[in-house]
């Protein structure tokens, strides 16, 4: 079962414990909103309806925190090792009209708080059986409000109750647990409320007219043995691994079948025709060939050059790029390198492999271009750098676009924008080249057998074979694979959290790459069979 917790191996050696005496501050950190529902992060100070400090810190963020749309800033809350605090005012704030019914549609869309201690989330406990092994998991984020379908009323969570966690350590002591537990309850008066009472009122927001909110907070330290430091990630990525075998089950299943559809094709109706079109043969055996049908008369044709080998070429070295980027970030996640202590770590990781991998795009490229016939080596590397990632950067300043109206947080700022086009720049343009120049100059491919000079024609074709239905079926079935998994790694994206079960997706890559290995053979022999040798076209 260790492939399934490759994440508790070992931390990042930059992120070392951080170990507090008794009294010293600890830093509380907001970051951002988000929700299930809706795909809009918002930065927390851009509400309109929170407290606001006067002096607000931006520490550094990395590229991977800025384009999953952290914000991360100081805060005024005040916490000190050990020192439990049963209410303090944090501020009282007039909210206008707009603010006020701005609160209730994001308590209404199920919105989330972030924030951060120690690097930990401050995250909602779910409690499951006291039978079952794990008995706490914890959900990153809070509430920002609730809101009451019969009544159609909306209620602002403004106290919260922060019940941090921690072990002793020789030198002090070390956070391992950040729990919150917010409330909603009238209160404008600037003090505390009664958090005793369980009369109070909730406070109800989402109507269009301006009040008075006053923002409080308690604090609880709990000293828990039961985690160490080392561990203290263990809450927050407990998922059920049940369904995770479930998935893989189903995909060994159908792995299973298709082998063996394989392999008979193979056996039955292949090997023996393609051991004797692989040497010379007399001219009888070459007349017997001739007289046959299927694809074994298009020997000559099968390796003829592709007629857009000047946009092949830079595909195919792209989806070499885009594999070894994959192979290469899920490696050291699996290794425990990509801690998720370490913020925006995993994309961060896969934009920097995707630039070095550059080289082996331009190698691969420039190999298959000299291979069909190729002369321009410079214009071939400049293509496969240029015309994916020219694909996607168009792509995202359309969505862009959408956010920057929205000024949501998932927006990426101009400065960002701008730090990606000059790594690409320098990184990845000039591997591209590099690579491309070494790909051109090695040997081409050498092919088994010699091309017509005049291609055969292609008869008509089944229409399960033509391109939109083909494309279809070939799809569906390495899809079918792996749809369980993509719910959860699309679930991750949508709210913009990230998958951390390596070891899973490791044993799902390598299932998923077998499926579309024998997938496409399959396809390539039944054009081949039915005489279409444009399958590289």
């Amino acid at each position: 079962m260790s492939i399934t917790r490759p994440c508790n191996a070992f931390y990042i050696p930059s992120l070392s414990p951080k170990t507090f005496r008794p009294g010293d501050r600890v830093p509380l950190e907001v970051n951002r909103v988000f929700s299930e529902h809706v795909p809009l992060p918002f930065a927390y100070y851009d509400l309109p309806f929170v407290c606001k400090p006067t002096a607000i810190n931006y520490p550094w963020l990395n590229i991977g925190e800025v384009l999953r749309g952290d914000r991360i800033a100081s805060s005024d809350y005040e916490l000190f090792m050990g020192k439990n605090t049963t209410c303090n005012v944090l501020c009282t704030r007039e909210i206008d009209s707009k603010a006020n019914e701005e609160a209730g549609w994001f308590a209404e869309q199920d919105y989330l708080i972030e924030w951060i201690v120690d690097k930990l989330p401050a995250a909602t406990v779910y409690k499951r059986s006291q039978n079952a092994k794990h008995s706490v998991n914890y959900e990153p984020g809070f509430r920002i409000g609730d809101f009451d379908a019969t009544t159609k009323r909306a209620f602002l969570n403004n106290h919260v109750s922060l019940h941090i966690l921690y072990e002793r350590h020789r030198e002090g002591r070390r956070i391992v647990g950040v729990e919150a537990y917010p409330q909603s309850i009238e209160n404008s008066s600037g003090e505390c409320p009664d958090l005793s009472s369980s009369l109070q009122d909730r406070l109800v927001v989402g109507q269009k007219q301006p009040r008075r909110v006053t923002f409080s907070y308690s604090v609880h330290w709990i000293e828990d043995p039961s985690v160490q430091w080392s561990h203290r990630w263990d809450r927050y990525l407990r998922t059920s691994s049940q369904v995770h075998w479930y998935a893989i089950f189903n995909s060994a299943v159908i792995i299973l079948l298709l082998s063996g559809v394989v392999a008979v094709i193979l056996m039955r109706m292949l090997n023996r025709d393609i051991g004797h079109s692989s040497r010379e043969v007399d001219e009888e055996f070459r007349d017997e060939i001739e007289e046959t049908s299927g694809w074994k008369l298009l020997h000559g044709d099968v390796f003829r050059t592709p007629k857009w080998k000047g946009i092949l070429a830079p595909l195919l070295g792209t989806t070499v790029q885009v594999m070894y980027t994959a192979i290469s970030t899920v490696a050291l996640g699996t290794l425990g390198i990509l801690s998720p202590s370490y913020r925006g770590g995993l994309l961060t990781t896969g934009i920097v492999m995707f630039m070095l991998m550059g080289a082996a795009a331009g190698y691969y490229s420039g190999h298959l271009y000299r291979t069909w016939g190729g002369r321009n080596w410079l214009q071939n590397s400049l293509t496969t750098a240029l015309a994916v990632p020219m694909l996607l950067f168009g792509l995202e300043m359309l969505l862009n676009m959408f956010l920057w109206y929205r000024r949501s947080s998932a927006a990426i700022p101009f400065s960002t924008i701008l730090l990606l086009f000059v790594l690409w720049t320098v990184i990845e343009l000039p591997l591209t080249v590099l690579g491309g120049w070494f790909g051109f100059r090695r040997k081409p491919y050498s092919e088994p057998m010699r091309t017509n000079a005049i291609p055969r024609p292609i008869p008509p074709l089944p229409r399960y074979l033509k391109l939109p239905l083909s494309i279809l079926l070939a799809g569906s079935l390495p899809f079918s694979v792996i749809f369980i998994e993509m719910f959860f790694v699309l679930k991750s994206i949508w709210q913009d959290a990230f998958y951390y079960e390596y070891g899973f997706t490791v044993i799902i890559g390598v299932i998923l790459a077998i499926t579309v290995c024998e997938t496409t053979i399959i396809m390539v022999w039944l054009l081949l069979n039915s005489g279409h040798h444009r399958w590289n076209a």
